[in-house]
């Protein structure tokens, strides 16, 4: 017996089970239909590999739809630039064909024909084509340019380019050649004297005698009677020519009208020089007028004077030093004075006294400086020419111009000098621009004495810029020299001024009652000058770094120093050392051998050297605060272990 229902559960059984393989069919259809339809959609990770799978199954070989699109360059040489060639729009198709059509029927044959083959290549077993053919034979058609080229930017015009050629010798540079020869050979010979045959340390010996210990003694200055006409301007006033004498007539006035030419010349181009450097709107003041003319009258003259070789009337001396901690450099100092048993000219000189008269002196110091500026003033020589100013807030000379050396001047300057009274406030850098008023003959040196506390106290009273400014306005035409009349006294102002302008300062440190005695060495040593503007080039074979670079002018009583180092390879120092004396030029090349002129000194030598570095930077960073000086100053710190002086004044 069937239980009720039992057919009527099957009969559902069956129902679902067709509407379930119906509902397989159906969603099957369906997935091939959205695989076929979303083909492009990208599916990540295993869903992707499952799309691929059924894509390659489905489609079998089916190519996908073609992509149109216009090139306008060869996609292999796209990115590919002719040298020379201009960058252009890129053309259509027709245009660039009318082109290429165009220019393929107007161009030359040379352009179109392929070069011909040499007969040399067709030959043979040719041994020299065998080393030119390469392994790779390129089988690339020669195709022409299809471009005309045409020069955009020329660098030369077609009428400089037919200039006819010269052709210039190629000169060798001899590596162990001098830059500069002597015209006596000084090697071996006895600096101070001449015995011969000298021993190869008494150079030494006499240097170290003369010059080092202080005992050299010149002799009594022999001034020229014609020094009291070169005052005076005239042209007879040359050394070694007795008073009337004339000179070659025709030639020597040639060369005055040559030299006052070249002045003139010079002058010109100086004068616009500063009105280029001057702001637009401000005109050029005439103290910087003057000082452009007195610089390029010395110029002139440097150029088209006769130089005379004054070798053997010169003292030189070199001393060396090698420091063990570092090898390969020697330290080396130079002495240059006159020779002792030579009779040297003494030239004649322009020298003002310059006494500073501010209420900062102290009428109690000022009695002291009169004392001391009177005495100064009986130490003229004939045919010296002189002036007296004191300074304020104002600039008062004794003399509008250049007095000569007379007894009437003199007690008329005495008096200027007794009558000056210490009041008012300091206007250094206003007193010594206005010294550039007086005129500058190239011809004598120009030297100015002052006597200052150092403390400017209106107009400009920055040091720094007081150095710096004053500095590129001089331009070593006039040499300072400084005395301090107090130990407080700006003793930065006063050794930079003068190291930038070829002097040199001093400061008392006693007494005011001492200052009469403290400044006659002052006076004293710029009495007797023999040699005004000089220069001193060393030659570059040596290789070596030598301080000063600004030297100061040659006195018989006075040694001229040079600092310096070098390679110890080096053997020989060749230098030559050139001035102005009146009417001539003097001329001297000196030849200094390592090994047989030098004496063996201290480390002193090398400290000398190294100060004289640091105040060659100081001076430098004084008259341009630049970040590169500075640098260097502390590097020389480190390396050297010198202090840097003035270091508050230089922040």
């Amino acid at each position: 017996m069937i239980p009720h229902g039992f057919g009527q559960n099957q009969r559902q059984s069956e129902h679902h089970m067709m509407l379930a393989c119906v509902a397989v069919l159906l969603s099957a259809v369906i997935h091939v239909v959205c695989m076929y339809l979303f083909a492009d959609w990208a599916l990540g990770g295993a869903a992707g590999g499952l799309r691929q799978k059924a894509r390659d199954w489905f489609e079998g070989d089916r190519v996908p739809p073609m992509r149109v699109e216009m090139m306008h360059a060869d996609p292999m040489h796209i990115a590919e630039k002719v040298q020379g060639e201009r960058d252009t729009p890129s053309r259509g198709p027709i245009e660039a064909g009318d082109r290429v059509e165009a220019l393929s029927q107007s161009a030359s044959p040379v352009l179109t024909v392929p070069p011909p083959i040499p007969r040399e290549a067709l030959t043979p077993g040719v041994p020299a084509l065998k080393e030119v053919v390469s392994d790779q034979i390129d089988t690339t058609p020669w195709m022409p340019r299809q471009e005309i080229a045409q020069i955009f930017d020329r660098t030369v015009q077609d009428d400089v380019a037919a200039l006819p050629r010269r052709e210039i010798p190629m000169i060798e540079r001899v590596p162990e050649a001098p830059d500069i020869v002597p015209s006596i050979d000084l090697v071996g010979r006895r600096f101070g004297k001449d015995p011969e045959p000298p021993k190869p340390m008494e150079a030494a010996e006499v240097f170290d005698t003369e010059i080092s210990k202080g005992t050299f003694k010149p002799p009594v200055a022999q001034v020229p009677e014609t020094a009291a006409k070169v005052s005076a301007g005239t042209t007879e006033a040359r050394f070694g020519m007795q008073p009337g004498e004339k000179t070659g007539a025709a030639a020597g006035s040639a060369d005055s009208e040559r030299l006052k030419q070249a002045q003139q010349e010079r002058v010109q181009k100086q004068l616009e020089a500063a009105a280029r450097q001057t702001p637009a709107g401000q005109a050029v003041s005439a103290e910087e007028r003057k000082a452009r003319e007195a610089q390029a009258q010395i110029a002139a003259l440097q150029e088209m004077i006769d130089y005379v070789p004054i070798d053997d009337l010169l003292a030189v001396g070199l001393e060396t030093f090698r420091d063990p901690a570092e090898p390969g450099r020697v330290y080396f100092r130079i002495g240059i004075q006159p020779r002792a048993d030579r009779q040297v000219p003494v030239i004649a000189k322009d020298i003002v006294f310059v006494q500073d008269v501010s209420a900062s002196m102290t009428e109690e110091r000022m009695v002291f400086c009169r004392r001391g500026m009177a005495a100064a003033l009986l130490t003229l020589n004939p045919g010296d020419r002189f002036n007296v100013v004191g300074f304020r807030d104002t600039f008062e000379p004794c003399f509008q111009e250049w007095a000569v050396a007379s007894s009437e001047n003199l007690v008329k300057a005495a008096a200027f000098v007794d009558g000056m009274r210490a009041f008012g406030q300091t206007d250094l850098f206003g007193s010594l621009r206005a010294l550039m008023r007086l005129p500058r003959d190239p011809r004598r040196p120009m030297i100015a004495v002052v006597v200052t506390d150092g403390k400017p106290t209106f107009g400009v009273t920055e040091s720094a810029r007081i150095i710096g400014e004053f500095s590129a306005l001089n331009s070593g035409m006039v040499s300072i020299y400084m005395f301090g009349t107090q130990s407080k006294a700006n003793v930065y102002l006063l050794d930079m001024l003068t190291y930038c302008n070829r002097g040199a300062s001093s400061v008392m440190n006693g007494n005011r009652w001492d200052l009469p005695a403290a400044f006659q060495p002052v006076y004293e040593g710029v009495r007797y000058p023999v040699m005004g503007d000089i220069t001193v080039v060393f030659d570059s074979a040596s290789k070596c770094e030598v301080y000063p670079k600004n030297s100061t002018n040659l006195y018989k009583d006075r040694q001229l120093e040079l600092c310096g180092v070098c390679p110890d390879t080096t053997e020989e120092l060749i230098f030559q050392v050139r001035g102005l004396a009146s009417d001539k030029g003097y001329d001297s090349i000196f030849r200094l051998s390592m090994s047989r002129h030098a004496k063996l000194g201290s480390a002193a030598v090398k400290q000398r050297w190294t100060n004289q570095k640091m105040y060659h930077l100081v001076a430098d960073y004084s008259r341009e605060a630049r970040q590169q000086v500075m640098a260097e100053m502390l590097k020389v710190h480190a390396q050297y272990g010198v202090p840097i002086p003035y270091e508050s004044e230089l922040k």
